[in-house]
C-alpha cells in the first residue's frame, strides 16, 4: 500500500505478494514539502538526551 502524508491511499497491492509503485509529479512533491516543513523545522546539532544504560 502506498499512502500519502494525509492518509490518502495512492495504490494498493492485491491478495498476493507484490510491489506497489506510484508516480508523483514534482509539483505534488513540492506542495507536500511546503505543507509539511519538517526539514525547515529541524534543529541541527541537538543531540537526544542520554539514557541510563542497563547493566
Amino acid at each position: 500500500m502506498a499512502v500519502d502524508p494525509w492518509d490518502t491511499v495512492l495504490d494498493t497491492a492485491g491478495a498476493t505478494e507484490e510491489t506497489v509503485t506510484v508516480d508523483l509529479g514534482m509539483a505534488r512533491v513540492a506542495g507536500i514539502r511546503s505543507e509539511l516543513p519538517v526539514p525547515r523545522d529541524r534543529v541541527l546539532g541537538v543531540e537526544a538526551p542520554e539514557r541510563p544504560r542497563i547493566r
